[in-house]
């Protein structure tokens, strides 16, 4: 009889991200099914999936109720291997797992929000990431910098912690986000409709635009760059997001500056990489960065802050470029580096893409998780010292 694996997450978006994955662990011998809530009507064509009413923002009422009805489905399943990330998700399963008797129960940490909070949410933040670290039985981390901010807040053990390959969550799909597949004439189409000239050099970014994102040091960046480039522009690609906004007089020179393109989230975003000519991240905090490496994997060379997460996902020097976390003029020099020296771009970006294909295409990232559960044991004795080749010391 085929291993049961529950896999938990908190929203049912999420299915959109961890479906190639499931199907994937489910045709070398496992029974998978996906946990989630129902905040959103999707597919679930191709897995299994059962609904569990996991609220995003904390709720103590709800939240018993929801580990009750948690508790109750494990104890009923009783599945071999739990597989539980998200914040919420992560936390109320590691507690009814442990409570179910469940023997194996992973944690998947994908980025400590901990890290940018303050107040009193900074130690609820970290009062949950401790209990669902210490309940777990493994705790798979999607980078290397990633662990070593979790080692050194104290929240587990690094003999617990797991990294499958080089890091982040899936991989990506290398096929996809690949130059030689894209469609001229759709690029032209696309090109022309945002009004971006072939001989503009175009700084992207993709992402939520929010203070943690870095998107006020970005804006602040480009507005003094193109007083002094004529032929630069700025596309940025992604919302803004009320619960962390950025400066007011940022949010309006989105709007205003004849230079900023502001798009919303689409389809085809392999083909906005394939407009940009540098891609930008100035983020805080991350767990891993998926449009980091989408972009080099298009070729685009990356400029990064030294943020957890963020510099993993790049060779400095060889990829990209990696300046000091919140340096807004540290972010600048290192644009204006790669606007002024064509050459230099040209050259990162012939590494960019080998340098992910190598590490972080998806099909290879899923091999890899296979191997990590089909080391585990029925009672969840795997020995992470002895399979170091996971381990993200």
């Amino acid at each position: 009889m085929p291993k049961k694996i529950i896999q938990g997450v908190t929203s049912s978006l999420s299915i959109l991200f961890v479906r190639e994955q499931v199907q994937f662990i489910e045709n070398h011998g496992y029974q998978v099914t996906v946990v989630c809530n129902k905040d959103f009507e999707i597919s679930y064509d191709g897995i299994t999936v059962d609904h569990i009413p996991f609220e995003r923002e904390i709720s103590l009422f709800q939240d018993i109720r929801t580990l009750y009805k948690l508790f109750k489905y494990l104890n009923r399943e009783k599945p071999d291997i739990i597989n539980f990330s998200t914040p919420k998700a992560g936390l109320l399963g590691m507690i009814a797992g442990r409570i179910a008797g469940i023997g194996t129960r992973i944690y998947i940490q994908r980025g400590l929000r901990l890290e940018t909070a303050e107040g009193i949410k900074k130690y609820i933040l970290y009062a949950t990431e401790k209990t669902a670290c210490t309940l777990s039985t493994h705790v798979i981390v999607v980078s290397d910098s990633l662990e070593e901010e979790m080692v050194s807040r104290k929240l587990l053990r690094r003999e617990k912690v797991v990294r499958i390959g080089k890091g982040s969550s899936n991989g990506i799909d290398t096929k996809k986000y690949d130059p030689a597949v894209i469609n001229s004439d759709r690029l032209a189409r696309l090109r022309n409709g945002l009004g971006i000239e072939p001989t503009d050099v175009v700084i992207g970014y993709i992402g939520r635009l929010t203070r943690d994102k870095g998107s006020n040091e970005l804006i602040e960046s480009f507005v003094d760059l193109a007083d002094k480039y004529d032929h630069l522009k700025l596309l940025l690609v992604g919302d803004f997001e009320e619960s962390d906004p950025i400066e007011e007089k940022n949010s309006k020179r989105i709007h205003s500056h004849e230079k900023i393109i502001h798009c919303a989230y689409t389809d085809g975003m392999e083909y906005y990489y394939s407009l940009m000519d540098i891609f930008a991240l100035p983020t805080y905090r991350e767990g891993f960065s998926n449009v980091s490496i989408e972009a080099q994997a298009m070729g685009v060379p990356v400029v990064s802050f030294d943020s957890t997460g963020a510099r993993d996902t790049i060779e400095n020097n060889r990829t990209g470029l990696v300046v000091k976390s919140n340096d807004a003029e540290g972010l600048s020099a290192a644009l204006e580096d790669l606007i002024h020296h064509r050459e230099k771009r040209v050259r990162l970006s012939k590494h960019a893409r080998k340098f992910i294909v190598d590490n972080f295409d998806r099909h290879h990232m899923q091999k890899e998780l296979l191997k990590f559960y089909n080391t585990l044991g029925e009672q969840g004795d795997y020995n992470v010292e002895e399979n170091d080749e996971y381990i993200g010391a």
